[in-house]
């Protein structure tokens, strides 16, 4: 039975470590994951080859509940995944409740459907940021990455390298290097 702890952060002005050295400071562990991507799909690469190496009996720790996503209904069904396989969860947030019991599942359900609220409120508020930035002037929009990034994390995952080590080296984010691969 192995205790992993996954450890996730939105962006690289983030820090996973943070994340990680709290809750390995608190849950006796076997093995740290960490990931820079972003928890609106549970579709993450780190956090899918981690999901599939998990085996009954095993324990995933995670800080929140929005590190494992901010999708109520995907939360819902990766807990469900993991319950069913005889996978224990703790959530820190929830005082290190092993959700896949039934009132970790009661209190999961409460939680996941906040993290979903907050995220929606974020995003209203940015909505709403980004509007008046416009009236006055001032918004130009996300500047898009030079071509030749792009061809050099190309040419380093060619040659390779990981995709989460190509961005890490050039300073760009997982998710946002995946979502440039992805438009070619």
């Amino acid at each position: 039975m192995t205790t992993y702890i996954y450890s996730r952060v939105s962006t690289v002005d983030q820090n996973s470590e943070q994340q990680a050295k709290y809750l390995s400071g608190k849950y006796p562990n076997d093995i740290i994951i960490e990931e820079t991507f972003t928890g609106t799909t549970t579709d993450r690469p780190k956090f899918q080859k981690l999901l599939s190496k998990l085996n009954r009996g095993d324990t995933l720790v995670v800080k929140e509940v929005s590190r494992i996503g901010r999708n109520t209904a995907e939360v819902l069904e990766v807990t469900e995944s993991l319950k069913s396989n005889g996978i224990h969860l703790i959530i820190d947030q929830l005082g290190g409740m092993d959700v896949t019991s039934p009132s970790g599942e009661l209190m999961l359900t409460v939680m996941a459907g906040i993290a979903k609220l907050e995220r929606e409120m974020m995003l209203e508020r940015q909505a709403v940021g980004i509007a008046r930035a416009k009236s006055e002037g001032k918004y130009k929009g996300r500047k898009a990455l030079d071509e030749s990034v792009i061809a050099t994390a190309k040419s380093l995952i060619a040659g390779g390298m990981s995709k989460a080590r190509a961005a890490k080296q050039l300073k760009i984010g997982e998710s946002t290097l995946y979502k440039y691969l992805a438009a070619e």
